[in-house]
Formats: C-alpha cells, sequence, structure tokens
C-alpha cells in the first residue's frame, strides 16, 4: 500500500492503524529505505515509566534523558544521534499502552507528545537545506478485535492510499426497442 501521509511533513502526525488479527505490519506499512522506523511494544509501555523506558531503549536516548514527559518530547523532537531523511515510530499492540484507568490523561499527553514531535520536525530544514521539513509520523497500531478497548484513540486513522486497480470501462448496454 502506498502510505503517502507518512512521507508528509502535514498533520496528522500521529496516526491510528487498525488491522487484522496477525497481519505482519510490515506488509501494511511500505516506508521508504532513507527513513528510520523504530518498533516500540506496546506490551512493553502499560506504565509510564515502561513507556519511557522503552523509548529510551528502542531510540537509545542519550544518558540525560529524564524520564518524564518534557524529556520524551525533547529527544523526539532532536534525534540528532540517528540521521535520516524521516521517521516512522511504530508502536505495536497500542491497546496495551498505559492501561489503567486513571491513566487515560497520560495516553492523551503520549499522542500529543508524538503529534508535538511531528511539528517539530515539520519546521526542520531539511539535509538539503530547501527550508523544507522532515517527516516524522507515529502510528498506534491495534488489532481490530482490541480497538474498542480505548474508547478515545486521540489520532485520527491513517488514511491508507491503495494503488487503484486497472478498471475495465463499464459498457452500457444498448436497450432492446420491443
Amino acid at each position: 500500500m502506498s502510505l503517502i501521509a507518512l512521507q508528509s511533513i502535514k498533520k496528522p502526525w500521529a496516526h491510528l492503524l487498525v488491522h487484522a488479527e496477525g497481519e505482519a505490519l510490515d506488509t501494511i506499512l511500505s516506508v521508504p529505505a532513507h527513513f528510520m522506523t523504530k518498533t516500540i511494544s506496546g506490551k512493553k509501555c502499560k506504565t509510564k515509566a515502561g513507556l519511557l523506558g522503552e523509548f529510551s531503549r528502542v531510540f537509545s536516548f542519550p544518558e540525560y534523558f529524564g524520564h518524564n514527559w518534557d524529556a520524551l518530547e525533547e529527544c523526539l523532537a532532536d534525534l540528532d544521534w540517528l540521521p535520516a531523511k524521516g521517521y516512522l515510530v511504530v508502536v505495536t499492540d497500542a491497546d496495551q499502552v498505559l492501561t489503567k484507568p486513571d491513566e487515560e490523561d497520560d495516553f492523551e499527553t503520549f499522542v500529543e507528545i508524538l503529534s508535538e514531535a511531528g511539528e517539530a520536525w515539520s519546521l526542520k530544514e531539511s539535509d538539503e537545506a530547501t527550508g523544507n521539513g522532515l517527516p516524522f509520523h507515529a502510528v498506534l497500531a491495534v488489532s481490530d478485535r482490541h480497538k474498542r478497548t480505548r474508547h478515545n484513540w486521540f489520532a485520527p486513522p491513517l488514511a491508507m492510499e491503495r494503488k487503484a486497480a486497472k478498471s475495465t470501462p463499464v459498457r452500457k448496454s444498448k436497450k432492446s426497442s420491443p
């Protein structure tokens, strides 16, 4: 599938991807080779501490990473140690992220941080100094079976552009007169 939305510097920067149970995400998400793709295991992000630790581990955040929301936002908007032409963060099993009922606000904050990082990257100058920003998108992937575990995902569905199959024009049948 063509995923033009993930190559854009325009919002939205955080997306919800509902997929079939057991469907491999790498078959759904076709991302350019020059992009940096990082996969976060939602199963390791059930708590805020777990989420921050998983991001730190996967992104190899610097030692000064403060393990709080501000530090996560700062590091995701920087990534100087991981140069790329674009960034994609895929959170698998997103239904497992911050699952306690009192963490709904934390989940909203998390999605806001992903969006703010996308906005920050959209405003940066690219390596070619064209003045254009770099794409940074986050995909919250959840199986269709688990989508209803959260009443608000705070992210719109990922726009999936499918290549149109060549179609044969439909011929109008001539009505025969009796």
